[in-house]
């Protein structure tokens, strides 16, 4: 896969844009290229068009993203890859470009992964009958190329993967956060915000679609009554993670305002 590179026009920092699969990760690089004129399609993948790159060489990676950045590229580079690829190399990448991570409450990024899983028409990772189902499996197959260690369940993959993340970001890894909830029901807030942390104002304040450019599956999936049941992942959430969930603003309760909708 080539990507034709748009250059940027003044002296700005291009910008990464990591999360967990199904975090709301192209809704914000939409936001992102519709509000500070960056390009979110066609998007540079750190995993599909740099597959020949060893992940697992801090160096190789500094050396490879160092590089992508001299291009002074305007398309958003989007990762899923956990934070322990980066955690040796994040000053130097820090510092040519914009990071940007963003996150989703457990039971909607579950829910969302185990709907794309099953409508794939390869391997891509656990194949369950409900969304409960997916955040109870053990990890497996194709997705395992962006965790560095396995894990017990899917649901601790993610809370590992936002863990990770998030306490980066908090100790001053140069990194910004962004809460998919905030940006989607105070999108205009949030914009400003954002805009305020990467030091740039926005061109406008336009809203993409949510389903601009999210990938798709294969094949047709028709889930059994009752097996969105993201509920029972919410509760399994706070039962196996509470100090994150408490940590990422989520109640215990979605009534209560920052859970899943």
């Amino acid at each position: 896969m080539q990507v034709q590179i748009t250059a940027l026009k003044d002296d700005r920092l291009p910008v990464l844009v990591a999360s967990h699969e199904r975090s709301g990760t192209h809704f914000t690089m939409n936001a992102l290229a519709k509000c500070f004129d960056y390009v979110s399609t066609p998007w540079i993948d750190l995993d599909r068009p740099l597959i020949n790159i060893n992940y697992y060489s801090p160096p190789v990676l500094a050396q490879t993203l160092t590089r992508l950045a001299g291009y002074r590229p305007a398309n958003i580079v989007k990762s899923h890859h956990e934070f322990r690829f980066f955690a040796k190399i994040i000053d130097d990448i820090g510092r040519a470009f914009h990071l940007v991570y963003v996150y989703r409450h457990p039971a909607d990024t579950l829910a969302s992964y185990w709907r794309l899983l099953n409508s794939m028409a390869w391997a891509e990772g656990p194949k369950a009958a409900t969304a409960l189902g997916l955040a109870t499996a053990p990890p497996m197959a194709r997705l395992m190329r962006y965790q560095f260690n396995q894990y017990e369940t899917m649901l601790d993959r993610w809370a590992n993967h936002v863990r990770g993340w998030l306490s980066a970001a908090q100790a001053g890894g140069r990194i910004h956060l962004v809460r998919y909830e905030d940006l989607d029901t105070n999108y205009e807030g949030e914009i400003k915000r954002l805009g305020e942390r990467l030091g740039l104002s926005p061109a406008r304040i336009d809203r993409p679609a949510r389903d601009e450019n999210v990938i798709t599956g294969r094949v047709a999936f028709e889930p059994a009554p009752g097996a969105d049941n993201r509920a029972a992942v919410a509760e399994l959430a706070w039962r196996k993670h509470p100090e994150l969930m408490a940590r990422l603003g989520y109640a215990p309760d979605p009534s209560q305002g920052g859970g899943f909708a």
